[in-house]
């Protein structure tokens, strides 16, 4: 999906998984996103000059009016990962507007809406259309309306705001419960026994209490002011007049364990209405759907904060619960508990640049818009699978990092064209987005080691990588003295030898958008790290201005090594340490090793509470915090 120039958005091009979840602070364009996809794929725009105002238009310095520039436009691209994926009925009845990749098969669908100010008309006047692969408009049969209400049927959209709230979600005019109970089905026969049953019981209901056959008497008296001609009389019901009344009033009772009493949902709190909510929708999908839309429809769900009042556990769990309901999946969450189990793929980083939102993710495969040349040919067969053509789109497709070799072939492909210099600047762009690829294994093995601290580090601005859990506590303390409060900052202390290596949090940083900055040892094992990271194509002047080494050696050494040892003494014999004062310092070192971390939290703590003391503390750790306060 492609959106420009809509609410905090400039540009952005956003790739759409089956589950796609969506990061970032507020305000930086998330809902923006989900009010994109929505207004997009079910045209709630409405006639012209309705629904769209001049506060979704994209404003910032040089655009101050709304109504003067380009306008609004949000691209839909869905394609077949295999060919004939898609049902063959979708086929036949939106054959007008499916193109083909006349190579593989597969069938893609582009749909534009566009929306601009139009003087003569004074209103916005939105545009639905759908494309060919040259992003050209549709002609003929290709433009026709039906075709619209038919795509529309094929991909209904629904849209669950953070404000759920289950007395209007399961009120008789919601989207999901009011359509469920007006296909309930009574037969006949059932239907007309209820209304005897109902009748002879409000009867009786008001036979038992002579007052409410009086107000029944005395309400008879509107006839007399809204007079017809023929006499009136008011029946007071207790009781529904039929089926569909009592249906409607329907309502979830929930019961939260077998010695609880049973309770309207309305009354339970706000985690379990926000969650029936959910759940709803999946019954709606699984009884109603197919009955209302097409029996090839497929939903698309935009959620904001599914977790929203939920217990850490709960939410936890709740992901695998959205991963498995029918349909694509596209939701916005704060929540760091939601975040552990969902794949790093499905992630999208969303936050407020210079320009706009921008989106960052980690995509499989990387895309230039280029045409297809023969030279291209034996450079794909060449590429060993890495290089492939897709004829249905007009890309090239990279899947991996592009070896300079393979990109210079591709520059001499495309050298001597008539648009030289724009497929050039193409290549270009595309290469460099793919030196940030990850392969699979390094995922996995991130995704599995890195759980723990997966939610702290995705929803931080900034990353400091260390070695171990004794630097985290220092840091953290030193950092509190200067004024420069870590968390405050949004700043995580990622120990990575504890979750992962040094490598892959570098490169998924730069892929991400998180600045980083590092600090290993001056050992073997610190040259072996800093020679990791600057494998994956960060330059030695980037390396020397991200990452320090402790000249000292370890931690310890180093901390000997500047006159340290008075207070490491004092700990080590306040935690009980045989002879403490007396250690020479190689023993102090072996001693602090000991207990890495015991010493470490305590040395933190007094950092915190005496800038004096943090001065004195090792110049690399220093360098950090101060390098940290400069990273944007």
């Amino acid at each position: 999906m492609t959106v420009s120039n809509f609410r905090s958005i400039k540009h952005a091009e956003i790739e759409l998984g089956a589950t796609t979840v969506l990061i970032g602070p507020n305000n930086a364009g998330k809902t923006a996103i989900l009010e994109a996809i929505r207004i997009a794929l079910t045209r709630r725009w409405g006639q012209r000059g309705t629904g769209f105002t001049e506060y979704d238009v994209h404003l910032c310095a040089t655009r101050t009016d709304p109504k003067v520039g380009d306008p609004v436009t949000i691209e839909v691209e869905m394609q077949e990962s295999v060919a004939n994926e898609w049902p063959e009925e979708l086929h036949e009845t939106l054959a007008d507007i499916i193109q083909l990749n006349p190579l593989s098969g597969q069938a893609s669908i582009i749909l534009r809406v566009s929306c601009a100010w139009d003087a003569g008309e004074e209103s916005y006047v939105p545009k639905w259309e759908f494309l060919n692969v040259d992003r050209n408009p549709l002609a003929g049969k290709g433009a026709r309306a039906t075709n619209f209400q038919e795509f529309f049927a094929f991909l209904p959209v629904f849209y669950l705001n953070a404000l759920r709230d289950a007395g209007d979600e399961f009120s008789e005019r919601s989207q999901f419960w009011g359509r469920l109970l007006r296909t309930v089905q009574i037969p006949e026969a059932l239907e007309k026994k209820s209304v005897r049953i109902f009748n002879l019981l409000n009867t009786k209901l008001l036979a038992a209490d002579p007052m409410l056959g009086d107000l029944e008497t005395s309400l008879s008296d509107i006839s007399r002011v809204a007079a017809t001609g023929t006499p009136g009389q008011a029946n007071l019901r207790v009781l529904p007049l039929n089926t569909w009344d009592l249906l409607s009033k329907a309502e979830v009772i929930y019961q939260t364990d077998g010695a609880r009493p049973w309770l309207p949902l309305v009354r339970h709190g706000q985690g379990v209405q926000s969650l029936s909510v959910m759940f709803l929708f999946r019954s709606f999908v699984e009884l109603l759907l197919a009955e209302l839309y097409r029996a090839e429809s497929t939903p698309v769900l935009a959620m904001e904060e599914p977790e929203t009042h939920l217990h850490p556990q709960a939410s936890r769990s709740l992901f695998q619960h959205i991963n498995t309901l029918q349909g694509q999946k596209i939701v916005s969450t704060h929540s760091p508990y939601f975040l552990q189990y969902v794949p790093f793929r499905d992630l999208r980083v969303v936050r407020s640049a210079p320009n706009g939102t921008e989106v960052r993710s980690l995509p499989r495969e990387f895309r230039c818009r280029v045409p297809f040349l023969p030279a291209l040919a034996p450079i794909i067969a060449g590429s060993g699978g890495l290089l492939e053509y897709d004829n249905g789109l007009s890309e090239l497709v990279i899947k991996g990092e592009l070896p300079t070799a393979t990109y210079n072939n591709l520059l001499i492909a495309y050298h001597g064209q008539a648009e030289t210099a724009e497929h050039h600047a193409k290549l270009r762009s595309t290469r460099d987005a793919s030196l940030e690829y990850i392969p699979d294994d390094e995922l996995t093995k991130l995704e599995t080691f890195a759980r723990r601290i997966r939610g702290e580090i995705f929803f931080a601005s900034k990353w400091l990588l260390v070695e171990g859990q004794s630097e985290y506590h220092l840091l953290h303390g030193m950092a509190k003295a200067v004024g420069y409060d870590l968390d405050e900052h949004g700043v995580a202390v990622i120990d990575f030898q504890n979750n992962g290596n040094p490598e892959c949090f570098a490169a998924l940083g730069r892929a991400l958008g998180y600045p980083w900055f590092m600090v290993v040892d001056g050992d073997l094992a610190g040259n072996q790290f800093l020679a990791a990271v600057g494998a994956r194509n960060f330059d030695a002047a980037f390396m020397a201005q991200r990452s320090r080494q402790l000249p000292g050696g370890t931690l310890e050494q180093q901390l000997v090594a500047d006159g340290l040892q008075p207070e490491l003494k004092a700990i080590l014999a306040a935690q009980g340490v045989a002879n403490a004062a007396t250690l020479n310092d190689v023993d102090l070192v072996a001693a602090l090793k000991a207990d890495k971390c015991g010493y470490a939290a305590e040395l933190g703590t007094q950092c915190a509470n005496s800038p004096a003391l943090t001065q004195r503390m090792p110049l690399a750790l220093r360098d950090a915090i101060g390098t940290l306060r400069m990273l944007a």
